[in-house]
């Protein structure tokens, strides 16, 4: 399946298995890529697939599972833009209410189901 892969098709696989979320199939195109990887002989491909074999535990649970760390990413990007422009509050209780509020007034409320 990647036979022949150059160094700019690489980008091409992360979208290659995240297509798939049967942990057959995934496996499948993972040891197509790792033949690729080793047939290709470049440092670039090599270095990708080591990372990805380091990082294959994490990179299965986010194929094969629904969780997000979007919400917690999104959080941290109100605490700190609210850090930004609160510019040292002296007290960590209005620091924390200052945080509370924004969160409250910006994020849309769930409807309980």
């Amino acid at each position: 399946m990647y036979v022949g892969l150059a160094v700019a098709e690489t980008d091409n696989i992360p979208e290659t298995l995240l297509a798939e979320y049967e942990p057959s199939k995934i496996r499948r195109r993972l040891a197509d890529f790792y033949d690729a990887a080793i047939d290709a002989r470049l440092p670039e491909t090599t270095r990708l697939a080591e990372t990805i074999q380091t990082w294959w535990p994490a990179i299965l649970v986010a194929l094969t599972e629904d969780a997000s760390n979007a919400r917690t990413e999104g959080f941290n990007r109100v605490i700190k833009q609210t850090k930004r422009v609160g510019c040292g509050y002296r007290s960590i209780d209005n620091y924390q209410r200052r945080i509370l509020s924004h969160i409250a007034v910006t994020r849309p409320q769930r409807s309980a189901a």
